[in-house]
């Protein structure tokens, strides 16, 4: 195991050569590591916390970046590294892995003072003094800000434009809602805020060409006590259009728009569909699935919201590569109007792509693989995406595996069709086109996949999905499939497999032949769309429920009950019946661009009853490997105090639950250009629902936190953004299967050992990040 004594070389190399970063400094010069925010207060002065990381924002400039705030490999790179004669690796060395020195003698804290008076001007604390002192040693310097707080201004009164034209009039509707208060503390944001937010109202009330720039406040602090008296007026200079509210006028659509000027293309016909022209070329679009994506109407306002939904809604169709609306009005003494031109670009219809595949699980295994894929994006000539798909992968354990057994290995093929329509299909109802920002997707998918395990079997299934797949916003969305069919047949058993169904009942359950006929819906919720520091939140819920409605119609007209004993049969085959359950909420805390905190905790159950009284092998839990609890490997776990036999070569089949929880913290951190570092924790187990005395200590208890596996480890990511390459090197602090007073391993820690490393560490290599 050289890999983490060269990683632990690493670590000491990059912490040396941030020690010495300053020892190769010029002679008489002093590194300047940053600057500090202090206030004085006097008066009723409230909280200045948030105030604080404000102020500190602007100070400049930024010091030379660090790791946990006293390392600085970038600084040592660049100081160690000669000049480069041209741009060979010493040039990549000092001028991307490393950085320039920031000196204190080129910082300017005069200027800097100006700016930080200026941002406390902005949040209501006027005409304050602010000073600044260096602290300076042997070879470093910084500087201390000092701001000498007054209790700030606070909003006494706020008025608007009088209500004497259209464009005031609506002003004036929306006043009521205004985001600035009585009594709060003045802040320019806000204000800002607030011209946006009555920007958007007149927008979506026709006032096509205004513009926020037009509304200004005038405040005045005169009267004494700190208060402001604020006043909103239009400006003088306001530009005649942007004071007329605009109907809508002809609406042209162009499907084969290009920017190529070599291309022409002829337009055969012109449709007029619902009030729109339509401008026809060669059929290869239904006009009406381009008209009803197209918002606007022929006399009804402009509105900026049906503007957004019309540019989202084309491009949320799939077929356009470019879609560019152009307006141009026409003002008569009686009337304002709009004429709209939609331009739309389209993509290449057909597609068929190759790719050869390094397989990376978290089971550890890896291997090569084959996936080709077809794409027809517009497949019935409305907008349907049509894919066709097929995979062929080998599979081999690359790594972790058990000292004395054999690899274990795999070979998969499968095949997958899937056809998603650009609206909601329902039997024998009719979904009338909706207003929303995002194109609704009824999918419809066919899949088959067969994979060979040579010591133990062969398992085929085939699946049939219909649901439907919709966003209500930017950052929720929605899946709900009222048809998912799953068959499931495992050939070819092995003698070793059958022994071991045959010793274990509840095993054998999970494996028989079967039907899963469910109804699945999960709803996610995720705001890391939006890029910003501080919280972010991710959330998937998934149900997943099966055989319900076929037990309600048997046992209504049939006879037979449902019994595990005694299942009934569809086809000539026993069906699942089961509710199943599974959550997973993320927390992130984003300090900076270079510093983050990430959490997770996943939690899971499937019940089954009726038909059923085991979960089939495809939906139970498991947990463990290199998106999991990384100190152990894939499905090693559990359920509960249940020990793997160190002899067995196939306990990979018992290590699965009917219930989960998992846990995991990580602190990532930048370490230089795009290599990044983590350290984390990971926790978690599985248990049984129901006692299986093959599986002693598997049940879920009232105690069931002492039979949490606990892991830890440091990682490094190439992130690349596009592509992340993880490396995860992590090992157990809490062994579940131990006695309850030996379950914490630390005591046992001996990285000298060869025998305890081959045992303990386990080296996770993944694509992408664990969560």
């Amino acid at each position: 195991m050289r890999s983490p004594i060269f990683l632990l070389m690493l670590y000491v190399a990059l912490i040396a050569g941030g020690c010495s970063g300053t020892k190769h400094l010029p002679e008489g010069e002093k590194l300047y590591t940053g600057a500090e925010v202090k206030f004085t207060k006097e008066g009723d002065v409230p909280k200045t916390k948030a105030l604080q990381g404000e102020v500190e924002n602007v100070i400049v400039p930024k010091p030379n970046s660090t790791i946990f705030g006293i390392f600085r490999p970038k600084l040592w790179f660049y100081m160690v590294t000669d000049t480069p004669k041209g741009k060979g690796l010493r040039y990549f060395v000092k001028n991307k892995l490393g950085e320039p020195p920031v000196l204190i003698r080129k910082v300017d804290p005069v200027t800097t003072s100006s700016l930080i008076q200026n941002r406390l001007e902005n949040n209501g604390y006027f005409r304050t003094d602010v000073s600044y002192e260096k602290e300076e040693k042997p070879k470093t310097a910084k500087i201390i800000y000092t701001a000498a707080l007054h209790a700030p201004y606070r909003i006494d009164s706020i008025s608007f434009p009088p209500n004497v034209t259209a464009l005031t009039s609506k002003i004036s509707e929306v006043s009521f809602k205004t985001l600035v208060k009585r009594g709060e503390i003045y802040n320019l944001n806000v204000l800002k805020a607030e011209r946006e937010r009555i920007d958007i109202y007149l927008k979506d009330e026709g006032f096509f060409y205004f513009n926020p720039d037009y509304l200004e406040f005038y405040a005045d602090t005169f009267s004494g006590n700190r208060k402001v008296n604020l006043s909103l007026v239009l400006k003088e200079d306001v530009p005649p259009k942007a004071v007329l509210r605009y109907h809508m006028g002809d609406i042209f659509i162009d499907p084969k728009f290009t920017l190529d000027k070599d291309t022409t293309h002829v337009v055969v016909d012109t449709l007029n569909i619902e009030g729109k022209y339509y401008l026809n070329t060669d059929n290869t679009f239904n006009p009406k699935t381009i008209t009803q994506s197209v918002f606007f109407d022929r006399n009804d306002y402009y509105t900026r919201r049906n503007h957004d939904i019309t540019l989202r809604r084309l491009m949320g169709l799939g077929i356009f590569k470019f879609v560019n609306i152009e307006f141009e009005d026409e003002i008569t003494l009686d009337s304002a109007l709009l004429h709209a031109s939609v331009y739309l670009t389209p993509l290449r219809k057909k597609s068929l792509r190759a790719e050869l595949l390094g397989i990376s699980k978290s089971t550890n295994y890896a291997g090569p693989g084959l996936d080709m894929s077809y794409r027809n994006r517009n497949f019935l000539r409305g907008s349907e995406l049509f894919i066709l798909s097929g995979e062929v992968g080998l599979e081999s354990q690359v790594s972790g595996h058990i000292a004395g057994q054999p690899s274990l290995g795999s070979f998969a093929v499968s095949g997958k069709a899937q056809l998603f329509v650009p609206k909601f299909i329902v039997p024998f109802y009719r979904i009338n086109n909706v207003s929303s920002y995002y194109v609704p997707k009824t999918k419809f998918e066919l899949n088959a996949e067969k994979i060979i395990h040579p010591q133990y079997f062969t398992l085929n299934s085939l699946e049939f999905t219909y649901g439907y797949n919709w966003k209500e916003g930017d950052t929720k969305e929605h899946e709900l499939d009222p048809v998912a069919i799953n068959y499931v047949n495992v050939t070819n058993t092995q003698l070793a497999f059958d022994t071991l169904l045959l010793l274990n009942p509840f095993l054998r359950k999970n494996f028989e032949k079967q039907f899963i006929l469910g109804l699945q819906y999960s709803y996610t919720f995720n705001n890391q769309v939006v890029k910003r520091l501080g919280h972010q939140y991710y959330f998937r819920g998934t149900t997943d429920f099966s055989g319900n409605l076929f037990s309600l119609i048997n046992n209504t007209f049939n006879q037979q009950k449902t019994d595990p004993e005694n299942p009934v049969k569809l086809f000539n085959l026993p069906y699942s019946q089961y509710s199943r359950f599974d959550v997973d909420g993320r927390y992130y805390y984003v300090f900076d661009k270079n510093n983050k905190i990430a959490t997770r905790l996943k939690a899971g159950i499937g019940i089954p009853y009726g038909n059923s009284d085991a979960l089939p092998y495809i939906k139970q839990f498991f947990i463990g490997g290199s998106n999991s609890i990384r100190a152990f490997r894939s499905r090693t776990i559990g359920p509960g105090t249940y020990p793997p036999p160190p002899d067995s070569t196939i306990t990979f089949f018992e290590q699965a639950g009917d219930m989960r929880l998992e846990g995991s913290a990580e602190y990532r951190f930048n370490i230089i250009s795009i290599l990044k570092g983590a350290l984390f924790v990971d926790a978690g187990n599985i248990w049984l629902l129901h006692e299986d005395t093959l599986r002693p200590g598997g049940v879920f208890q009232k105690d069931f936190l002492s039979e949490v596996a606990v892991g830890t480890g440091f990682g490094i990511r190439a992130d690349a953004n596009f592509f992340v390459l993880r490396l995860d090197l992590a090992m157990p602090i809490r062994k579940p299967w131990l006695q309850p007073g030996d379950r914490w391993v630390f005591d046992q820690i001996s990285f000298g050992n060869s025998d305890w490393r081959k045992e303990n560490l386990v080296l996770n290599i993944a694509i992408g990040y664990p969560f």
